[in-house]
């Protein structure tokens, strides 16, 4: 059972307990009695005899009974709603609350007292924190950058003081606070900060460049050796072919293009006129030695190239007009190798390498000089076919590649034939025995009319394409003087230049002066 002031016990394991040893007490009392052999029933004392005994069996128990009925446990009473005042105005102070154990207090023989629930003494007492607000709060100083030589980060963090004026300790708990900020340590002095460019690495063909500022370091790289950067800007690659602006077709009026027209047609139809007479001259007179043989190929060339001038297609039959240029090139080309060897013809004879005939044989001459112009040809037309031709003209494109491949051959025989010229006049070398005089004679003749001849071809083929090409009537008519005073300067050195011609020439001279005499 229970009541307001604790618990009631009845254990029956108790009151067995304890009968037995209110029944060893009476026994105690009663084994004397009987040992005193009094004999209880003759007495006259025997109803006291039995109340005694009575209240000697049945007192103990009822004592003992009294005394493990009822235990009562104490308990503790709320804590103190008021606390003592904080012991610390600031840094973190106590104050303390109690309790008492009064609720209810122990009572009974066996009631338990108030225990501490943590186990730790005392346990009526309660500390509580106040005033943990630091009595002085600072921020340390600010952390290296974590960038060296560059931009990066700092931080700080709080410092408290347990009592004013007192040392200041890293805060804790909620009173730690960090402060973060970006810093840049870059100082543009290569004593302090090195340049960006050590240990920095570029692509091939790149090389790094310092282009860094007050604020930040900054290296790039470059692409050298006329390379670029694709388009990631990740490579150094070679730049595409750039596309020239297109060349506007130059036009000239319709009167003065008739007249250029008429100028050039002129011009290479005296030209013909004068080297053909020449052909017919040594083909009548059937003079075919060896340095005639020379002169007579670079002549048909010569007049070869011509003719296609004339008879030039319009630049709108494209392979026609293709197949023109072609022509023009391998013959001006062949001319310059059969003046070439024309000087080499002067220069064994004048030099006195061989006696009569030159160094090669008739035919030698003729395949090497064909043979020549040809290969160079076929060689250019392989790598620039499809420049032959042109949108205005059928002569030379100078804006493509195909100039290269016309001028670089011609130019070299010019310099070549030049060379064996000038080494022909200044040899001294001496005479040999038995020599052909009339024939170093000519060569003497060809050696000098060939320093005429030579020039005049290559001018007349430089202003040939330039006028095509610019359509200027000023070079046209340049074109057009060249090319008459050419076809009579081939006429009269080659003429006069064979020894055959000279004699018959002599002769004739020689029969008129006898009959104008008589």
């Amino acid at each position: 059972m229970r009541n307001k002031r604790g618990f009631v016990h009845i254990d029956e394991h108790l009151k067995t307990s304890q009968s037995n040893s209110a029944k060893s007490q009476i026994e105690k009392i009663i084994h004397p009695i009987l040992d005193s052999k009094i004999r209880l029933e003759n007495s006259r004392h025997f109803p006291l005899y039995i109340t005694i005994l009575s209240l000697l069996i049945i007192g103990p128990c009822f004592v003992q009974a009294q005394k493990v009925i009822i235990n009562i446990n104490g308990n503790w009473s709320p804590w103190s709603t008021v606390n003592t005042p904080c012991n610390a105005s600031c840094g973190g102070g106590v104050m303390v609350k109690v309790r008492s154990c009064t609720n209810p207090r122990p009572q009974g023989m066996d009631a338990k007292d108030c225990g501490c629930e943590n186990g730790e003494p005392p346990c009526d007492k309660e500390y509580f924190p106040c005033n943990m607000e630091p009595c002085d709060m600072q921020w340390s100083k600010w952390s290296p950058c974590s960038a060296n030589c560059g931009r990066g980060m700092r931080m700080r963090h709080t410092r408290c003081a347990k009592e004013r004026g007192g040392e200041l300790f890293e805060c804790e708990g909620e009173q730690y606070f960090t402060h973060t900020e970006n810093c840049n340590s870059w100082v543009k002095d290569p004593a302090i900060c090195a340049s960006p460019c050590e240990g920095y690495e570029c692509m091939d063909f790149g090389a790094c460049v310092d282009v860094s500022t007050e604020e930040d370091p900054v290296a790039v790289c470059e692409c050298q050796m006329g390379k670029i950067f694709d388009d990631a800007g990740l490579e150094c690659v070679d730049p595409p072919p750039t596309t020239p602006t297109p060349r506007p077709i130059p036009t000239m009026k319709a009167a003065v293009q008739a007249v250029a027209s008429g100028m050039t047609k002129t011009a290479s139809t005296l030209l013909i006129i004068f080297v053909t007479i020449t052909l017919v001259i040594f083909g009548v007179l059937r003079i075919f030695d060896h340095g005639r043989v020379i002169q007579m190929n670079m002549e048909i060339a010569l007049i070869s190239a011509h003719i296609c001038l004339l008879i030039e297609p319009p630049p709108e039959w494209i392979e026609i007009c293709r197949l023109f240029s072609i022509l023009i090139h391998l013959f001006f080309t062949t001319c310059f190798v059969f003046m070439c060897l024309e000087s080499l013809h002067t220069y064994s004879l004048v030099a006195f390498v061989v006696k009569k005939n030159g160094l090669l044989t008739k035919l030698q001459n003729i395949v090497i000089g064909w043979g020549v112009g040809v290969g160079i040809t076929l060689v250019v037309v392989s790598l620039e076919y499809k420049n032959y031709g042109g949108e205005y003209h059928c002569w030379l494109a100078m804006d493509t590649t195909l100039m290269i491949g016309q001028y670089v051959p011609i130019v070299l025989m010019v310099v070549l034939t030049l060379t064996l010229i000038e080494a022909a006049g200044a040899a001294e070398y001496r005479k040999l025995p038995g020599i052909d005089q009339r024939q170093q004679t000519s060569a003497k003749i060809m050696q000098r009319s060939n320093l005429i001849i030579m020039p005049m071809v290559f001018v007349s083929f430089l202003l040939g394409t330039l006028s095509s090409y610019e359509q200027n009537p000023g070079l046209y008519g340049t074109f057009t003087l060249v090319n008459g005073i050419l076809g009579g300067s081939i006429f009269f050195f080659h003429s006069t230049g064979n020894e055959q011609v000279r004699a018959k020439l002599m002769r004739a001279y020689k029969t008129i002066i006898k009959k104008e005499k008589f």
